[in-house]
């Protein structure tokens, strides 16, 4: 990858999905260049799904925190994030969950019903709102984005938030998404919004299928299905690399992953190759950058590059910016804090990759 044009292109958030089902599966490695990127499986039906749409109680309500807690309609408990909102506590809302449960903390979610995209967030209750992200909201470009969208793609009916990725992707690409959205969304939600027509919690969404998500992900990637278990083990090899700590790279260059409930450190060892730090950069950001996305790693992220020269920090920065907009979580990279170290946050969205393969084969 040698340009900012082609990390723009769909194609490298992922050039080929392989399921286990074609029309139903349940589990889906995403693939670019040949190389895992990202894996995606249903998990246990207690486990809330990303972008599934519930009327759900409230049980307790932290205003200091601008979080509450919540329960949905067979007992699982959420953490609801709020603002100024005046919830009373056993009163029902609509919510919509964002992300799954990780170490001992439950499915997050928010208020109102969200369809969440790479490129979009279509708001079925809340027509009134048509505004670009907060981070794109002084783009030209934004603006006229979201203008043509509503022209074009946009029912009525409908609010949306144009995502900043949104921006250098083609108008086709973001209207399949939306197409996407929306067709499961009036396909297979089951109920209202107002709660007045509720008395107890209840689901009314279920979030996208598999297959309808890994479209979303990777808008270009084309399908190849492998029934056989079997045939699964290549994939399943490299699932298993991507769970341990330490990873050698082709070019000789160790990488370790420490995390902890709050951060993760990341702790580059180039000694073994025989090129230089100043050598290794491209080859060092875009492994960083895929196995963070492979792995699900989140929340705060340290990178402890060898020494570089204040110019190259420059070319790995702009590289590792580059290379995160595959990573459909928006990372946000900051720059070399006092420290030395790379800076970034990721958003938390999937459980990370260790703790899902745990689930999947804990039955077998």
């Amino acid at each position: 990858m040698d340009s900012q044009e082609e990390t723009n292109s769909p194609n490298v958030y992922g050039d080929q999905l392989i399921l286990d089902n074609e029309l139903s599966p349940t589990k889906i490695a995403i693939m670019y260049a040949g190389k895992l990127v990202e894996f995606l499986s249903l998990l246990p039906s207690e486990i809330p799904r990303i972008g599934s749409v519930h009327i759900a109680r409230i049980q307790q309500i932290f205003k200091q925190h601008k979080l509450s807690n919540a329960e949905l309609e067979d007992g699982t408990k959420i953490s609801l994030r709020i603002s100024n909102e005046r919830l009373l506590t056993g009163s029902l809302v609509p919510v919509t969950i964002t992300t799954e449960p990780w170490d001992n903390k439950p499915a997050r979610a928010v208020l109102g019903a969200e369809l969440t995209g790479r490129f979009v967030i279509l708001l079925p209750w809340q027509p009134d709102i048509r505004r670009v992200s907060k981070n794109s909201a002084k783009s030209k470009c934004g603006t006229s984005t979201l203008a043509h969208i509503i022209s074009t793609a946009l029912p009525e009916s409908c609010g949306i938030i144009i995502r900043r990725q949104a921006l250098n992707a083609p108008a086709s690409v973001i209207k399949q998404e939306i197409e996407i959205l929306l067709e499961d969304w009036q396909e297979c939600s089951t109920s209202h919004s107002n709660i007045d027509w509720h008395s107890t919690p209840k689901k009314i969404y279920s979030g996208l299928p598999l297959l309808q998500a890994s479209k979303i992900i990777a808008p270009s990637a084309k399908s190849l299905v492998l029934k056989d278990d079997n045939d699964w083990q290549e994939i399943y090899d490299q699932l298993d690399y991507a769970s341990k700590p330490h990873l050698i790279t082709e070019q000789k260059v160790g990488i370790w992953f420490q995390s902890t409930k709050g951060l993760t450190a990341i702790d580059i060892d180039s000694a073994g190759s025989k090129k230089s730090p100043s050598q290794l950069i491209p080859h060092i950001a875009e492994t960083v950058s895929d196995q963070i996305r492979l792995r699900q790693l989140s929340g705060v992220l340290f990178l402890d590059m060898p020494r570089l020269s204040k110019a190259d920090r420059i070319k790995f920065y702009k590289l590792c910016h580059s290379f995160a907009l595959s990573d459909i979580r928006h990372p946000d990279i900051y720059g070399f804090g006092p420290a030395g170290l790379l800076e970034m946050t990721v958003r938390r969205r999937y459980m990370s990759l260790e703790n899902r393969i745990k689930l999947m084969f804990s039955d077998v």
